[in-house]
């Protein structure tokens, strides 16, 4: 019997195995002949029980056949190759330093490696038919991104995480502050104080005070005292008396007197 020796240019027609050894027909016309295809096993660089490593290329594709001991009954595929104009896009894209990137891809699916200047790090990316939305997750300097379909994303750095979504909604969060915010509204939270915020509307929480502000109106409370203003307008009540003035115009409230335009008329 003729053997066969070096490796021969087959193309796979069926990855059905039934056997479940992750083996594929192929035609290898050199050897088999025109029109004829046959099992073989694969070569993989780990396997064993429960464990390995499980590629299969999908029917179409380019493989490289070698076959045991020479003997054409027994065909092995021992890798795949690329026909002209199937190298995946990125690849393509950047042909002149191929040595630094890496890409695992397949229908939907694709994992790259990259050591390109102002590009390096891990993009996983899933798109269809896997899912309906693309998704990516890329790893570099800066941090993790995940991201979905450029709408809602989270990014997360060694001192933020921030989620945004398509209508501008964010939440980050800072070593010393969260931030919500949805358009024009906001909370704050830090180590000192809450604030919320509706422009023109803000309100202040802190340990010592809460104070309200509506454009030109402002309401303070604190353990010592609560003022209430509105431009020239005031309130202020404490437990030693109550202020209420306007301008020039102002009444004092002691729990001895009251005083009316400084002294202009006082009751005790």
């Amino acid at each position: 019997m003729r053997q066969f020796f070096g490796k021969y240019r087959g193309k796979v027609t069926s990855i059905r195995d039934t056997e479940k050894l992750g083996r594929i027909r192929v035609e290898v016309p050199a050897v088999l002949g025109e029109g004829r295809d046959s099992w073989a096993m694969p070569c993989t660089p780990y396997a064993g029980n429960d464990i390995g490593l499980f590629t299969v290329p999908p029917e179409g594709s380019n493989v490289w056949v070698e076959f045991e001991a020479g003997d054409p009954n027994y065909p092995i595929w021992s890798g795949c190759f690329w026909g002209q104009g199937e190298l995946p896009q990125q690849n393509q894209q950047q042909a002149e330093q191929q040595d630094q990137i890496k890409f695992f891809r397949t229908h939907g699916i694709t994992c790259t490696l990259s050591n390109l200047e102002g590009n390096k790090g891990v993009t996983l990316e899933v798109e269809q038919p896997v899912v309906e939305r693309p998704l990516k997750m890329i790893f570099n300097a800066d941090g993790i991104e995940i991201n979905n379909k450029d709408e809602t994303i989270i990014t997360i750095t060694a001192d933020v995480i921030k989620l945004d979504n398509r209508s501008n909604s964010t939440i980050t969060v800072a070593v010393n502050e969260i931030q919500l915010q949805e358009q024009s509204v906001e909370i704050k939270l830090t180590p000192s104080a809450i604030e919320l915020k509706n422009t023109p509307s803000t309100v202040n929480m802190t340990r010592s005070q809460i104070e309200i502000k509506q454009s030109t109106s402002t309401a303070a409370l604190s353990a010592a005292d609560v003022e209430i203003s509105n431009a020239t307008a005031k309130l202020k009540v404490a437990p030693a008396g109550s202020e209420l003035s306007n301008a020039a115009a102002s009444v004092k409230l002691s729990p001895v007197s009251v005083n009316v335009n400084n002294g202009a008329l006082e009751v005790i």
